[in-house]
């Protein structure tokens, strides 16, 4: 029987992540190698790096040469600061809130400006200073999100601007993964005349699946995130980019389960035979959705086993009657989705997408981190 997940140790926690920044390092030099000549090469990094885990991801994206990064939020951009180059352009997708602007100036980060009074009081604030601030402008060609209308570039004017430094123009894709869809193209011509306002300034119109549409999407800066991961969805040209993360949960407790018996919340699962049982320590808590119940799967000693009842915020149940019960054993760890259980396909089956089920992989797991040196490191 196949033997679990290669830690370098035991975990101290019942759920686990094996990261593995070589693979990471791979798809990013993957994608840098696709690029039109020019383009630059950002990073995408909300939400813990897609449950990657920031730090780590950050520190090895760097060294790998990459200066431009993206994240969410103002916090996690502090947080990310103190792992990458001085350098390097720090870019916060939410806009400007107000009151935060001496908190931007601290700590050297860019604000994507999302409307024209966030611009105002962005270039209000560096007058008062006295300084020439440099921001990003995203305007909305289509996505109908955030971003500043296209009708109103007539509408800036020098003196909105005469103390912010506009470092970088973007937009955001609404259909970049259906390479068919013409909405691609109207959101780059209508983009391609926001870039006429601003020549100089980088342009940023493609995020991962933008990456793999025509060069002519690539302009001066793109913005990979999900292709990161390795995940390879059908729109991907790159068919070498590999799966950076794994998820494990260990085995709490087996039993035997008499035919005609349920299992979990509702009796949603009764037993058609006499069965046995494991239940294994991951739940909704954990991200493992309970869209999952009754249709999820797990890979364990080599074949694929069935979660039957309602996945529970901390615990969920499987079937492993087929399994030799001499193969089985407490302790054991099973695989939520890697190499035997693509996350496309857990993400599938949970009627939702692979972006949602990376994010949730929270601080429960022990996350583990191959390097380049073939080194594992645990944070």
């Amino acid at each position: 029987m196949p033997s679990g997940p290669a830690f370098p140790y035991p975990p101290s926690l019942s759920l686990a992540a094996i990261v593995d920044l070589d693979a990471l390092a791979h798809n990013y030099q993957l994608i840098c190698k696709s690029l039109k000549k020019g383009t630059l090469c950002g990073s995408v990094l909300k939400a813990n790096a897609y449950g990657m885990g920031l730090k780590e991801v950050a520190e090895r994206l760097y060294y790998e040469g990459c200066q431009h990064f993206f994240v969410a939020h103002l916090t996690e951009a502090i947080e990310l600061k103190h792992y990458v180059g001085e350098k390097c352009s720090i870019y916060v997708l939410n806009g400007l809130r107000y009151g935060d602007e001496k908190v931007y100036i601290h700590y050297g980060l860019i604000p994507v400006l999302s409307d024209l009074s966030q611009l105002q009081a962005w270039n209000f604030f560096g007058k008062a200073k006295n300084q020439c601030l440099k921001a990003a402008l995203h305007f909305d060609t289509g996505m109908s999100r955030t971003g500043i209308s296209p009708l109103h570039v007539k509408n800036i004017e020098l003196s909105d601007i005469s103390h912010t430094e506009i470092c970088c123009v973007m937009s955001h894709l609404a259909c970049s993964y259906n390479s068919s869809h013409p909405m691609n193209e109207s959101q780059r011509k209508a983009f391609e005349e926001i870039c006429k306002r601003f020549p100089f300034a980088l342009a940023s119109l493609s995020n991962s699946g933008g990456i793999f549409l025509e060069k002519k999407y690539h302009y001066g800066l793109v913005r990979p995130g999900l292709a990161l991961t390795g995940y390879k969805h059908q729109c991907f040209s790159l068919k070498k980019l590999r799966p950076v993360m794994k998820a494990f949960a260990q085995i709490l407790q087996i039993y035997d389960l008499p035919r005609g018996e349920s299992v979990g919340y509702d009796a949603s699962f009764i037993a058609s035979r006499a069965s046995r049982i494991a239940t294994i320590g991951v739940g909704y808590a954990d991200g493992y959705s309970r869209a999952l119940s009754n249709c999820g799967e797990v890979f364990y000693k080599g074949q694929h086993a069935p979660v039957v009842g309602k996945v529970s915020m901390d615990l969920l149940n499987i079937d492993i009657t087929d399994i030799p019960p001499e193969f089985c054993h407490i302790g054991d760890w099973v695989e939520l989705f890697g190499d035997n259980i693509p996350v496309e396909k857990l993400a599938e089956k949970a009627g939702t997408i692979p972006w949602e089920i990376l994010t949730q992989v929270g601080p429960r797991y022990e996350r583990f981190y191959l390097n380049k040196h073939n080194e594992q490191e645990v944070a």
